[in-house]
């Protein structure tokens, strides 16, 4: 028979524990001398040479630290091991809460595409990248339209994708194994932490996902495959998919109307032969009776609706947000600057003081010229932070009635107990700190209570990027320097370690949804003047 334990008893037998440890080292440090001689006398003839050599050896025995062990319980020469150990351990609480999640556990992912051309796959691609590239994460996409297109096969026209057209057939085939098997070659490459590539073909039929599945099942260590089908039967995100479709270059130079004939005809074609994924496929004979869980997802009309089965692990349950956010329709995405606050103008770091004078200045140019290109649209959304000078910008905005989110993980970096010191205090009387910085500016936190690093910024902001994915109408973002670097990062798809170096133009970046991702573009404002750290950093 199984007995239960109460927790509270546990949790009294580790207190008893701990204090009886506690108790035994403190007796050790406050032994008397006296006790020592004593035994040190009863042995002295027949154990002198072994003390001695006891005695050389304690001076080399490294400090045998517990969860218990305190600086004030161990030596003066030992506490400053201690100290040692902790600043150099990989499992120093400084090193916890700095380690990225994508770099705990080996996850290599393969996420295969599913769909009909014009369904949003390519988008939905670069999306997840961006966002997994956001985190950390190593992400790449292999895509099996510019792998033909490399091959010398660009322009293709709709009998290539004629399902009766053996030879072609035949082609489509070869170039889309060579394509996974390009993209596993790079997960195997990838060994640290997580990994993610993206199959991006139309994987319209069920042999094709065999094959697939086949493919994957012989790879060692094994791979997380997930199928993610792109379902889309409304018309008006068809029509808009397939006025994008004529960018790509497939039909550089060619005319609109001969353009779009030939592209609904290749659609044609591909719906002759279109299987969607159904739970008959996960059987055992498509990777040769090898245990490979068949996981799928549907994404129907651009994610007004989704079906999931199988995604489990830690990349899809970062994924199936955002993918629960990301939508086809047309958009912007306004990443406004503060502007120069009072501290800013005495040449002090942070703080949450009001704008200057010419701070002021700036925010109403800028507020206009955010008016006068809206004119013709909906009010934008404003999202900010807390802060006084965001709050001042806000204002101006509010003129046109707009709804405005102010959420505290919109704030600047925060400097811990460098707030409100001169900008150039920690390079003069700190040079040690200002050196680490330099060395990793990503994962260097600042020090003293609420110090961060871009790194924890990053990660704060994870919630503010899906909901500008799910937004449907267009959105200002009203910040300072570093928030506006990570969200040009995330948009822009840039390696996370490069994000705290980004060029941020002082004035408005604009962000216009296209085919592709985020088209980015700048507004100078020439008068006033922006927060002084987007100047100085």
């Amino acid at each position: 028979m199984t007995y239960p334990v109460r927790p509270a008893l546990l949790g009294s037998l580790g207190a008893a524990f701990a204090a009886l440890l506690l108790f035994r080292l403190r007796k050790k440090k406050l032994a008397p001398a006296s006790a020592h001689n004593n035994n040190n006398n009863s042995n002295n003839s027949n154990n002198s040479n072994s003390n001695n050599s006891n005695n050389n050896n304690q001076s080399k025995k490294p400090v045998r630290l517990s969860r218990i062990t305190t600086p004030e319980l161990l030596e003066e020469d030992e506490s400053e091991n201690y100290m040692n150990f902790y600043s150099m351990n990989e499992r120093a609480p400084r090193n916890f809460y700095s380690m990225n999640p994508m770099h705990v556990v080996r996850e290599p992912v393969v996420i295969a595409m599913v769909g009909l051309p014009a369904r949003g796959k390519s988008y939905m691609s670069k999306a997840i990248i961006r966002y997994l590239t956001f985190l950390g994460c190593p992400a790449r996409l292999f895509n099996a339209g510019s792998k033909r297109r490399d091959r010398g096969l660009e322009g293709a026209d709709a009998s290539f994708f004629d399902s009766g057209n053996v030879d072609a057939k035949r082609q489509r085939e070869k170039i889309a194994m060579d394509t996974l098997d390009e993209l596993l070659e790079w997960l195997r490459s990838e060994t640290d932490g997580c990994a993610c590539g993206i199959f991006d073909a139309t994987n319209t039929t069920v042999a094709r996902r065999k094959a697939v599945m086949a493919r994957c099942a012989q790879e060692s260590p094994p791979v997380r495959l997930v199928f993610l089908e792109s379902i889309c039967n409304d018309e008006i995100i068809l029509q808009n998919n397939y006025q994008m479709k004529l960018g790509n270059d497939d039909y550089r130079g060619a005319e609109a109307a001969q353009a779009l004939q030939d592209f609904l005809q290749r659609v044609h074609e591909y719906e002759k032969v279109y299987e969607p994924i159904t739970d008959e496929e996960a059987i055992p004979a498509a990777t040769g009776h090898k245990n490979l869980k068949f996981r799928y997802l549907q994404t129907i009309n651009a994610g007004q609706k989704m079906v999931t089965a199988g995604c489990d692990g830690y990349i899809m349950s970062q994924l199936l947000p955002l993918l629960h956010s990301v939508h086809l329709g047309p958009r912007k995405v306004s990443i406004v600057l503060a502007g120069e606050s009072e501290n800013d103008r005495q040449g002090f770091r942070g703080g949450d003081s009001c704008l200057s004078e010419a701070g002021l200045r700036y925010s109403r140019v800028v507020s206009r010229l955010m008016k006068q290109r809206e004119a013709t649209h909906q009010p934008a959304h404003v999202w900010t932070g807390s802060l006084q000078r965001y709050s001042q910008l806000t204002d101006m905005l509010c003129d046109t009635p707009r709804m405005v989110i102010k959420v505290k993980v919109l704030d600047e970096l925060c400097f811990g107990s460098l707030e409100g010191l001169a900008c150039g205090y920690m390079r003069h009387s700190l040079p040690e700190e200002h050196a680490k910085r330099e060395a990793d500016k990503l994962h260097y936190r600042y020090p003293g209570a609420g110090g961060e690093s871009y790194m924890d910024m990053v990660l704060r902001l994870r919630d503010c990027v899906q909901a500008f994915e799910r937004v449907r109408r267009d959105v200002i973002v009203v910040c300072d320097v570093a928030v506006a670097r990570a969200l040009l990062g995330y948009f822009q798809g840039i390696p996370i370690a490069e994000i705290p170096d980004l060029e941020v133009s002082p004035g408005i970046i604009e962000l216009t949804r296209s085919h592709s991702g985020f088209q980015v573009s700048s507004l100078q404002v020439e008068e006033g003047d922006v927060s002084l750290l987007a100047k100085r950093h």
